[in-house]
């Protein structure tokens, strides 16, 4: 699958969702993601030089408006390759379900691959339905970055229309006031890096 995604910094996210509901967004759910991401064994190829990303996620998922609803919880394993356009997050996207998180992590550990860090994201997913097409936005807060975001994105089978789709999200969004300028190339990994000051 190919990522078509767009990531922009938000001031006011409560403004945000007072706007996505009265543009006919619809609240689906809410989630917490707990990110643990990781690079290839030592001598191999390095994921922050090849732009590329392997991720362990453990999903929460609830509905904030329905406290007695139980919270559902899932485990991912996810593989991204580089990114593929000058102005998005637009990449190949792999993602397997899985059943234990604790294995995978020491199944990956036992064959070298190195834990860098793992990432709090707490998250807002909306669906909206622009010109036929069918968008999903988050609204996210990571906790360490003191900073909400929102994300739009689109899943496409292959590379084709890639232009054509960026171009629709870019619409979308200036329906907010957001501009194609305002685009976030950087994942939140390398976000929290540069403040950090990782290596």
């Amino acid at each position: 699958m190919i990522e078509v995604e767009i990531k922009v910094k938000i001031s006011n996210p409560e403004l945000m969702r007072k706007q996505f509901k009265e543009y006919n967004g619809i609240y689906k759910l809410s989630l917490v993601h707990e990110d643990t991401y990781f690079n290839m064994p030592k001598g191999l190829r390095d994921f922050k030089k090849t732009d590329e990303a392997l991720r362990l996620r453990k999903s929460i998922e609830f509905n904030k408006n329905n406290k007695e609803k139980n919270q559902k919880v899932a485990y991912f394993l996810t593989y991204k390759g580089k990114k593929i356009d000058d102005t998005t997050k637009t990449r190949e996207e792999l993602e397997i379900k899985i059943e234990n998180l604790d294995k995978m992590r020491e199944l990956l550990k036992n064959l070298g691959f190195k834990e860098i860090f793992t990432i709090k994201k707490d998250r807002e997913l909306y669906e909206f339905i622009f010109n036929n097409f069918h968008i999903d936005a988050l609204i996210d807060y990571i906790p360490i970055l003191n900073q909400h975001f929102i994300e739009v994105e689109f899943l496409s089978e292959t590379q084709n229309n890639l232009e054509s789709t960026k171009n629709k999200l870019f619409e979308f969004l200036g329906h907010f006031g957001i501009s194609q300028q305002e685009s976030i190339r950087e994942s939140y990994l390398e976000l929290i890096a540069k403040k950090l000051n990782l290596s």
